[in-house]
């Protein structure tokens, strides 16, 4: 509780062309809180892969950009565990808005929020 934390999500091209207008859905549980990764960037050491634009939640983060071939990208969310408790991880999706049946999910999972 209280600790501040990075989840870092890889987004790979496994295409044989270049895949325009990805988004890349990440939810985080109620309980925690999303710090703007922009104020972070020096203090954390943090190197994110280049992106066309990122919209920042109360519960998730928008992140819109391009992959090349065979190219993957890096994305890392700062947060904080505030609360105590039980939560959900939701799913982490990403999906090319214009191109169909391409994207990927990486399912939700349970984690625990103590206070130790």
């Amino acid at each position: 509780m209280g600790t501040d934390f990075m989840m870092v999500v890889n987004v790979t091209n496994n295409t044989f062309s270049e895949v325009n207008n990805i988004a890349l859905t990440t939810m985080v549980p109620s309980g925690w809180e999303i710090r703007n990764t922009r104020f972070f960037e020096a203090r954390y050491g943090i190197k994110q892969s280049a992106y066309d634009y990122t919209d920042i939640r109360d519960d998730r983060v928008n992140t819109y950009f391009t992959l090349g071939r065979d190219e993957t990208k890096t994305f890392v969310l700062v947060l904080n565990a505030a609360y105590n408790g039980e939560y959900y991880q939701p799913a982490i999706w990403c999906e090319a808005m214009y191109t169909e049946n391409c994207y990927a999910r990486y399912p939700g999972t349970r984690v625990t929020v103590t206070g130790e």
